[in-house]
């Protein structure tokens, strides 16, 4: 569960947006807001000190107006980057999760990651969600269904127990959806003899099997509905979230620990998904360990 929220402010629309969801998820989960606004440090060019102090300054007042206002906390730091300074936030005050808007260049309704938001995931050591643009607009938002990428991984594992905690907590139906991607067509040449159809539904009985564990591990509390889905991984995603409160997928399968890092899923839905989207972190090695013999437990 979410205890501590970080809120990527840059005093345009996609601050606005991020701390519209930022309220959804804390009125859900219980956490604690931060808003943060992220200032460049480094030396200033002679003669524009005053005015920089005083750009500083309403920055300051601007963020702590805004803060006041939400009920969070006010945080305005210097760093080398905006990602730089959320990461040593993050790390300081133990957030959860870092939420930041989307480039203003993308389509109301969609999530576009800016520049922040790309940097983030790639290597963020918390939890990671892009707000869409335009997403603080009305109406006011309620989290009623929450789509989780499953592929029966260990870090999208993850992502569902944090989904399943959020959904417990916020009273939303909980839907998992696992994608059977056809083999690559290089396969295909074998298909007269009918071996490209059954790795076809080799893969389909694999995914079937590991979305009907992970079903069955959630709890009675939860409303959960399953889908099985033959395509691409990031379009059909794409369409799961068509309606839906929130988007929530596991990191790159490798890579350092405990750091969000986006993956051949991950990275084109964070360019085109319809609703907010959260990518969790993976975990350290012995949680991983431990995870994966769970798992297999599961679905022997």
């Amino acid at each position: 569960m979410y205890r501590s929220i970080i809120i990527g402010h840059d005093l345009h629309g996609g601050g606005r947006d991020a701390l519209a969801l930022g309220r959804l998820l804390a009125d859900a989960s219980g956490a604690a807001l931060v808003v943060a606004s992220v200032i460049p440090s480094g030396s200033i060019l002679t003669g524009f000190e005053i005015s920089w102090r005083e750009h500083q300054a309403t920055i300051s007042s601007t963020i702590e107006r805004i803060a006041s206002e939400n009920g969070a906390e006010a945080e305005v730091l210097a760093s080398s980057t905006p990602t730089r300074g959320l990461h040593d936030l993050a790390t300081d005050i133990g957030a959860d999760l870092i939420i930041v808007g989307s480039s203003r260049h993308s389509r109301a309704g969609q999530i576009l990651a800016g520049n922040v938001g790309l940097s983030l995931l790639g290597g963020s050591p918390t939890a990671v969600a892009i707000a869409p643009h335009g997403y603080a607009d009305p109406p006011e938002h309620r989290m009623i269904t929450i789509v989780v990428g499953f592929d029966g991984s260990v870090e999208s594992g993850r992502a569902l127990e944090a989904a399943v905690t959020l959904a417990e907590s916020s009273q939303a139906t909980l839907r998992l959806v696992a994608i059977a991607e056809p083999p690559p067509e290089v396969y295909a040449k074998g298909a007269a003899d009918g071996s490209y159809r059954e790795l076809t539904t080799a893969i389909e009985s694999r995914r079937r099997n590991e979305l009907n564990a992970a079903r069955d591990s959630i709890p009675s509390g939860v409303s959960v509905e399953a889908s099985l889905i033959a395509g691409d991984p990031a379009t059909k995603l794409a369409e799961a979230g068509a309606h839906a409160s929130l988007l929530m997928l596991g990191s790159r399968a490798w890579g350092p620990a405990r750091r969000v890092l986006l993956g051949s899923v991950s990275a084109p839905l964070v360019r085109k998904a319809p609703c907010p989207v959260i990518v969790e972190p993976r975990g350290d090695e012995p949680e991983l360990i431990a995870a994966a013999g769970t798992y297999a437990e599961a679905t022997s």
